[in-house]
């Protein structure tokens, strides 16, 4: 039998494991975690008393709350790392969205949310902003696709002509270009843009119906938006031969007796 002592003793344990979990579950509701106990803020050494503070919920580091708004305001990376450091450590944990808000004005924090979505665009490699004047709007593209259909102003912007050209194709689109280049100053500088592209090698035309078309990634395969004719990016020719798709007679005949198609191939075609 369980002694009363035993039985106490028990019950004790289970209590307290009851006020811990009370605990852990009102911090996990609360928007910021309020210091218990004084502290000096590690970022301008002045006494913090208990609850004017902030214990960041990742890494336990304890700083006054005026302290950690002005880092977050400063901040230019998406994420916020924690501001600790000394002659020995400096913390790689990072504040969550859940303190970012709370530490900040709404003004403040909308520009801090404008401020890393600028930042992560301008990181990516396969990133791709709305070409609608003064639209937010961009996204993160995949090789195959070829429109991307803004959800800040509703556009179509085609992928492969790097506009928005609604109602046209792209082979009607860059024709107009040409023609409008003429007298058009917007038109001539675009125009210009893509030749530039084409003459720097990161464009080319399509080898059966002549539009411009630039690489979106890494794979050397590509296919026309405008015609479908599959393409080698090395070469810059048509990756089968007049049979179409599998006619290893003509094209870049890419792997075929274990040979690349050209010097530069990525051999993933």
């Amino acid at each position: 039998m369980v002694s009363k002592a035993e039985r106490k003793r028990q019950q004790e344990e289970q209590g307290a494991r009851q006020r811990n979990l009370a605990t852990i579950l009102e911090a996990a509701q609360q928007n910021l975690i309020p210091n218990q106990d004084e502290f000096d803020c590690g970022i301008c050494f002045t006494p913090v008393e208990p609850g004017e503070g902030v214990v960041l919920r990742e890494c336990l580091h304890r700083f006054c709350r005026d302290c950690l708004s002005e880092h977050i305001r400063h901040a230019t990376d998406p994420e916020v790392q924690c501001p600790h450091q000394d002659d020995d450590y400096a913390c790689h944990a990072t504040l969550t969205g859940q303190e970012i808000k709370a530490l900040l004005s709404e003004e403040d924090f909308n520009r801090f949310l404008n401020r890393s979505l600028a930042t992560a665009e301008s990181q990516a490699a396969n990133s791709f902003h709305c070409k609608t004047p003064n639209c937010q709007g961009w996204c993160l593209y995949e090789d195959n696709v070829n429109t991307f259909h803004c959800p800040v102003c509703q556009q179509p912007n085609c992928l492969t002509c790097k506009a928005i050209h609604a109602n046209m194709n792209c082979k009607e689109y860059q024709d107009d270009l040409k023609r409008r280049a003429q007298n058009d100053e917007a038109a001539k500088k675009t125009q210009e843009y893509l030749e530039r592209m084409v003459a720097g090698g990161d464009a080319m035309h399509c080898p059966m119906c002549k539009i411009i078309l630039v690489k979106k990634d890494g794979c050397d395969w590509m296919k026309c938006s405008m015609c479908k004719t599959e393409i080698c990016w090395a070469t810059r020719g048509p990756r089968w031969g007049p049979g179409g798709s599998g006619d290893v007679s003509g094209g870049c005949k890419c792997r075929i007796g274990g040979k690349k198609c050209h010097p530069r191939c990525g051999n993933c075609h």
